[in-house]
């Protein structure tokens, strides 16, 4: 049987290949052996084009059964041992000639072989039914079987049948393309798993900032045949790829229908089934209700930013989401018992899968990636020259061979490498060609100087390599952080709070200390900060990417300073009724209020005083209003005491004197803490209304 060599072969990075076969071919059928994990690739791309002759008539491939199953099903059973006697056995009732010793036969059917426990003692014996005369039993010994000839089709066609599985490795499958008769001249192409394939590059600088960069592809050979002369392509691009299952046989279930008019229940929705539906949408509804009901509380307890109301909003709509789906989940299981024919199940949204269809790529199929000049033909590399390789090996081949120009820099950034600056080409990528990801090894007037590691980089984009730590430059950070500032004040109507907003800075110091004879230029490299913003920085030498970079000039053994000062913002929401004027003061010293806003919360924090120092004193007073009721009691009881006589009048005279007094001093008391009750409450009504003034006055000046 016939097969096609490969003839152009193109190998992608998520690890497929295209494969092209072509050629002439006399023969009616022509054999593609492909892996057997491959099949449903090869079965959903397979296409052949015929040049010239005939038609294609068909293709027949393997069904996919186990190994063991297919010999199993067969009527011939051989060991790996003693064959002869297994064939022998497995052709029990068959018709056969046995070739015996000095030309003598034997024809009969096969009534058995008695095989000995112990061969050296008694051999193995054959029992045969003679041909010509059926009540004669022959019985040979299995030694004397020179020779079989079968007369049973079905037992030959099982033999070979069988040799034809043991010889074939069932991590292969074949598929026969059936043709008609005559000269053909065709092309058949499919795609097949095949191994990624990587890339290597080199760098090589003449020290004068012109270099060539040369790329290498590596890819290996997996089939079970030599590529000879193929035309190979890597590409770098990215096509949907899936994988679907053709080549596996399933038989649906079908419902059992009867005439017993009881079977019709078991036609409508499973009771089963629906009740289990049903718990298990209870069990799931219940922690649903729950969290949205703590969203209904989060909402009344108080306002809340932007971020945390998109936040909360985002769990209210898959909340509401999952509750329409297990609805949608319920409402079908319950078709069939309102009948399928009155029921639209287009309207459940479940089984909409929008314009895309059911596809879901993953997120580590197709990894975001930024670059420029990424149009598929410069993601192509096409191998001039024919290659060769055997199967089992892998090869490497040349894709890019350009000239580019380079310039060396100096950058430190502590997080990537402290203590010293990384020594750095960077060069436009002028070869035409987007680069893959890979290592790249660099070489300087025909010194090895490093390595470092190429990205993603598309046409005309840049490339910054690193490739060696610079020694001679020694980099200490020290950090420092400052005292909160205040920023901004707003005053907020609906919630009746101020935003207070405050700064920090934070500054990091870098000391570089060089023990280089030539002054250098060190780029300062962070990653911008978030939340953060640079504050009173002078103009970068490159920001981008997230980094900002500061130039440093380096004078020769000697040392430079420089310092990134980094400030972040943030806010708070207070109550104005707990600010002291000295917080008021410090606003007011910043400039974030106005003279109106001033004067309202200066005479706010009075009115707080007052209310604060009269309150006190109603709190003293009370004391002592207190220690008087006991006192007057006692003296009233101190006078029934008292008698007539002239010394006790005397005294009783002066307990009256006392009682007098301290009733004197209750009204006194009572009047006063009445007097000091109504000047707190208007201080409070003071309070509200420089309150509202105060937040009329901002959202009249904001509105």
């Amino acid at each position: 049987m016939s097969q096609l060599p490969i003839h152009k072969l193109t190998v992608y990075k998520q690890g497929i290949g295209y494969f092209e076969r072509q050629g002439k071919v006399e023969d009616s059928r022509i054999s593609l052996v492909v892996p057997r994990d491959g099949i449903n690739d090869v079965l959903k791309s397979l296409t052949i084009a015929i040049r010239q002759g005939g038609q294609v008539l068909g293709i027949d491939y393997e069904t996919p059964e186990d190994k063991q199953q297919v010999l199993n099903a067969l009527s011939v059973k051989l060991a790996d041992r003693a064959s002869l006697v297994d064939l022998l056995s497995s052709l029990r009732g068959s018709r056969v000639t046995l070739q015996l010793p000095e030309g003598d036969t034997g024809t009969g059917r096969l009534v058995g072989v008695e095989a000995s426990l112990d061969p050296a003692t008694q051999p193995a014996m054959v029992v045969l039914q003679a041909d010509d005369e059926p009540s004669q039993i022959r019985v040979l010994t299995l030694s004397q079987v020179l020779g079989l000839t079968l007369h049973d089709d079905r037992a030959a066609t099982d033999i070979g049948f069988f040799l034809d599985l043991q010889r074939t490795e069932r991590t292969r499958t074949s598929l026969t393309v059936r043709l008609s008769e005559g000269q053909h001249e065709l092309e058949l192409s499919y795609l097949a798993p095949s191994p990624t394939w990587r890339v290597s590059y080199r760098l090589v600088g003449d020290g004068q900032g012109q270099a060539r960069l040369l790329a290498w592809g590596l890819f290996d050979n997996s089939l079970d045949e030599d590529l000879d002369q193929v035309t190979l392509t890597l590409i770098s691009g990215r096509p949907i790829s899936f994988e679907y299952d053709l080549y596996e046989s399933h038989i649906p279930t079908r419902p059992q229908v009867a005439d017993d008019p009881s079977s019709l229940e078991a036609m409508a929705g499973n009771p089963m089934l629906i009740e289990s539906l049903s718990t298990i949408s209870h069990e799931l509804r219940t922690p649903l209700t729950s969290i949205k009901g703590y969203l209904q509380l989060l909402d009344q307890t108080g306002p809340l930013n932007a971020k945390q109301q998109q936040m909360m909003q985002t769990v209210q709509q898959n909340v509401d989401r999952m509750n329409e789906l297990m609805n949608d989940l319920l409402s079908m299981a319950r078709l069939q018992e309102r009948g399928r024919e009155e029921t639209d199940i287009t309207a459940f949204p479940l089984y909409r899968a929008g314009p895309l269809g059911d596809l879901k790529a993953s997120s580590a199929y197709f990894k975001p990636m930024v670059m420029g000049n990424a149009e598929p033909e410069f993601m192509t590399y096409v191998v001039e020259t024919p290659v060769s390789v055997r199967r089992g090996q892998s090869a490497m081949v040349p894709i890019i061979d350009a000239a580019v120009e380079y310039e060396e820099m100096y950058v430190y950034n502590g997080n990537k490498m402290p203590n010293h600056p990384l020594r750095v080409w960077r060069l436009e990528n002028t070869t035409g060609k987007a680069l893959e990801q890979g290592p790249i090894t660099l070489t300087s007037a025909g010194q090895y100087i490093g390595e470092g590691l190429m990205r993603f980089t598309g046409v005309g984009d840049e490339i910054q390599l690193a490739y060696a730590l610079e020694f001679g430059i020694l980099v200490t950070e020290t950090v420092q952080h400052g005292e909160p500032q205040l920023l901004e004040v707003a005053f907020d109507p609906k919630a009746r709070q101020a935003i207070v907003g405050r700064y920090q800075i934070t500054e990091y110091l870098y000391t570089l200390a060089s023990h280089i004879r030539h002054n250098l230029t060190i780029l300062i490299e962070r990653r911008d900060p978030n939340p953060g913003d640079y504050y009173e920085m002078p103009e970068p030498a490159f920001a981008t990417a997230g980094h900002t970079r500061w130039p440093v000039e380096v004078p020769a053994n000697n040392e430079a300073s420089f310092t990134v000062r980094i400030r972040q913002v943030y806010e708070s929401h207070e109550d104005v009724n707990k600010w002291q004027m000295n917080f008021i003061e410090a606003l007011q010293a910043a400039g974030l209020l106005s003279s109106e806003q001033y004067k309202r919360l200066e005479q706010l924090s009075l009115a707080k005083q007052q209310a604060r120092e009269a309150a006190d004193e109603i709190k003293t007073l009370q004391a002592e209003y207190a220690q008087l009721a006991p006192r007057q009691e006692q003296l009233r009881k101190n006078l029934e005491t008292l008698g007539t006589a002239e010394r006790e009048l005397a005294i009783r005279n002066r307990v009256l004197d006392d009682l007098e007094a301290s009733e004197n001093r209750r009204r006194e008391l009572e009047q006063r803490i009445a007097l000091l009750n109504a000047q707190v409450e208007s201080y409070q009504q003071q309070q509200q209304l420089l309150l509202d003034e105060l937040f009329g006055i901002t959202f009249h000046e904001s509105g």
